[in-house]
């Protein structure tokens, strides 16, 4: 499987995450002719710079041929989104509806992962921006000039993360930045602006305000990040193949102004997870089967409780539920609705799974299921299921363990 990881400790733009695509081998001319396809005057150039001395690709979208004001090097790249450009000129802005920029999209003749990915995108944008002004998603209008630079890097993100064939994205924690409040279009806007808020609120997305004091992700770099992410954590293990680094158009003090996407092979076997623990002195012991049994159906991978010493001699027990971040705000859910605890620590490990196949043997006539685990291609474990080999046992009229034992010589003989 071919998965990318995305850096944003210094926070995301939408010509950041296009920088880095770009930079990790995504083809420009595919690129261009994406962003061609929806709007003609639209195209996108590359540039070699660095921030803090590190090596980065600056992606520059241009109208008719001209550097888009905020994707220039004097601009601060990072712009204010949707709805929160700064005015131009007279103060007057054409605006499109995002009924327009659906039909642009739609009519383009675009790639289909391309078309979904860029749709995906610019609903999140639209469903935010219509929550932070109070008003329904299709009485958005997007600002001339952020509709058409959004455009560009909305589309050229998703032809660059489609021509780079990646299956899978894990986005890191995202530094929003803060400080004092932005003017945009309809007056002061606070940092983190409401939009970015609710486009990662939606997504769960985790995180951090950040060490620079000024907007540090967009709602164009939040949106992109929500609609490609299918996971959220530490870099993931794979064989790294490339890197991409894009740079914004700040070059602050507090940290370099990067996104950073590291894509490669995953490595067989290895997942990230996370593990919840929480200690529990006073839940009524008989209570315990049903929590373990609740957690697993609510996703947890694993589920199991450690006795325990807590301060004053009092015994305890530590839970600890393993969970993919797919379901780890139903299993938090559980914990606290099913238990007595009211806090849990959270941290994440790297999980070393071989992989499984299923299948049966026959001991006597009777049918058992039997789980047979394959690491570098070799079988190195057959365990049969308990609950067939007890219930096998009790027709045979025979002790378990003689039935379990005959199960798993089956089940080697199988596969020898």
């Amino acid at each position: 499987m071919r998965i990318a990881w995305i850096d944003c400790s210094a926070g995301a733009s939408g010509d950041m995450l296009l920088g880095a695509f770009l930079d990790a081998g995504a083809d420009l001319g595919v690129v261009n002719t994406a962003v061609a396809a929806v709007d003609p005057s639209l195209s996108v150039t590359l540039e070699r710079t660095a921030r803090h001395q590190i090596a980065a690709a600056k992606a520059t979208v241009r109208v008719d041929g001209t550097p888009h004001p905020e994707n220039s090097p004097a601009g601060h790249g990072h712009g204010h989104g949707h709805g929160h450009e700064e005015p131009a000129g007279d103060g007057h802005q054409h605006t499109r509806p995002w009924a327009e920029v659906r039909r642009m999209l739609q009519e383009a003749a675009l790639d289909g992962a391309v078309r979904d990915r860029a749709l995906d995108t610019f609903a999140r944008l639209a469903r935010a921006e219509a929550a932070a002004h109070g008003v329904s998603p299709d009485e958005v209008h997007f600002h001339e000039v952020g509709a058409l630079d959004a455009i560009a890097d909305i589309v050229g993100v998703a032809a660059a993360s489609v021509a780079l064939e990646i299956d899978r994205v894990v986005v890191s924690t995202i530094a929003l930045g803060g400080g004092r409040q932005a003017r945009g279009q309809h007056g002061g806007i606070p940092i983190p602006g409401p939009a970015v808020l609710h486009l990662l609120s939606e997504a769960d997305a985790p995180v951090i305000g950040g060490t620079a004091p000024y907007e540090m992700t967009t709602p164009t770099g939040a949106a992109l990040l929500a609609s490609l992410a299918d996971d959220f954590g530490l870099l993931p293990a794979m064989r790294i193949e490339q890197t991409g680094v894009g740079a914004g158009g700040r070059d602050p003090v507090e940290v370099p102004n990067l996104v950073r996407v590291v894509v490669g092979e995953a490595i067989d076997g290895q997942s990230t997870e996370l593990v919840y623990e929480t200690n529990v002195d006073d839940l009524d012991p008989r209570i315990w089967p049903q929590v373990l049994a609740r957690l697993m159906e609510a996703g947890a991978a694993d589920a199991w409780l450690t006795p325990i010493l807590m301060k004053k001699g009092r015994p305890a027990h530590t839970l600890s539920v393993l969970v993919g971040s797919a379901n780890a705000e139903v299993v938090r859910s559980v914990i606290l609705a099913e238990t007595s605890a009211i806090g849990l620590r959270e941290f994440a490990i790297r999980k070393h799974a071989a992989d499984r196949e299923f299948a049966s043997v026959d001991v006597e006539g009777q049918r058992i299921r039997v789980k047979i685990a394959r690491y570098g291609g070799q079988v190195v474990n057959v365990q049969p299921e308990y609950d067939d080999v007890a219930a096998a046992a009790s027709n045979l009229k025979k002790p378990v363990k003689t039935v379990l034992a005959k199960a798993i010589a089956a089940g080697h003989d199988l596969w020898s």
